[in-house]
């Protein structure tokens, strides 16, 4: 029934939130659709978002939030 496939490596690029961000205010205006804004950039959240988390860029149309612990779980941050 299910079969095991191995992952292809894969480049992302992203963002850490930051403090400085004040990234709570930001988000609640958009908190109904689950799209977020953040220096002019809308990204998908199923999650709050919180400081220290990321924004990961894969391409216009995928661009989306992670937590920090899953992040480092699946990237290597150094």
């Amino acid at each position: 029934m299910f079969k095991e496939y191995e992952s292809k490596p894969i480049t992302r690029q992203a963002y850490q939130i930051k403090m400085s961000d004040h990234v709570i205010p930001i988000i609640k205006q958009f908190a109904k659709t689950g799209q977020y804004k953040l220096h002019g950039i809308t990204f998908a959240a199923s999650t709050e978002v919180n400081t220290n988390d990321w924004i990961v860029y894969i391409s216009e149309t995928d661009i989306y939030h992670c937590t920090d612990a899953l992040f480092r779980e699946r990237n290597v941050v150094p």
